[in-house]
């Protein structure tokens, strides 16, 4: 479960919990060499912002500061999954 703060600017390299067209995804924010939301799944699915960015259909939820994985199971589950 990732907890989300809204009062943090984003910066090169976080996690973003975005709305993407009505539905809610987490992509990480890359400023350097690329400018765009890049997709923690598929890395071919970047989201490019070019020298502004105006999207209606994304808006910034806020920055992953944590994610709390649930160890009660007793196994280490080393497949990220967010």
């Amino acid at each position: 479960m990732p907890l989300v703060d809204s009062a943090i600017k984003p910066l090169d390299g976080h996690i973003l919990l975005i709305l993407l067209d009505g539905k809610h995804e987490v992509y990480r924010l890359v400023t350097i060499v690329r400018r765009g939301l890049g997709s923690l799944i598929d890395k071919d699915d970047f989201i490019d912002f070019g020298d502004e960015f105006f999207d209606d259909g994304i808006v910034v939820e806020g920055v992953v500061k944590f994610i709390i994985n649930d160890a009660g199971n007793l196994v280490f589950d080393d497949t990220p999954c967010i």
